[in-house]
């Protein structure tokens, strides 16, 4: 990995920190993962119950399946849920998550059955989810 796309990839988390703060501020104690290149694990931790992974990138339109993978595998180790928070450039954030986590069923399926939708509709399912 270039020390540019490193870069970009550090920026993108501490913006997503930054969105997630800035709409939920009792999440304060979210931060960047200074461990995962090392030990693995999400990109943001501190989010009760999710592991964020977090993708940023020049050009695209629509994620990855090797991000989604990259994401259940990381949220797996830590038996948390996972979300992957993408956004290309001159465009809003949006989210993958298990589309039973939206259904508030137990997550079996992550790989499978998924549920794509903008950030700030995230943060509101968020929301719903964690006990502040």
């Amino acid at each position: 990995m270039s020390k540019k796309s490193r870069t970009k990839g550090q920026a993108g988390e501490r913006e997503f920190r930054d969105f997630i703060v800035e709409r939920i501020p009792e999440l304060s104690g979210v931060h960047r993962n200074y461990d995962q290149s090392a030990l693995g694990g999400a990109d943001l931790v501190g989010l009760p119950g999710i592991a964020v992974e977090i993708k940023r990138y020049a050009k695209g339109n629509v994620y990855r399946m090797d991000w989604w993978t990259q994401a259940c595998r990381s949220a797996k180790q830590c038996d948390l849920v996972p979300t992957l928070a993408y956004r290309f450039d001159r465009t809003p954030w949006t989210c993958v998550v298990p589309l039973e986590w939206m259904a508030g069923d137990p997550v079996e399926h992550a790989l499978e059955r998924i549920a794509l939708m903008p950030a700030e509709n995230w943060i509101e399912e968020v929301r719903k989810r964690v006990n502040l």
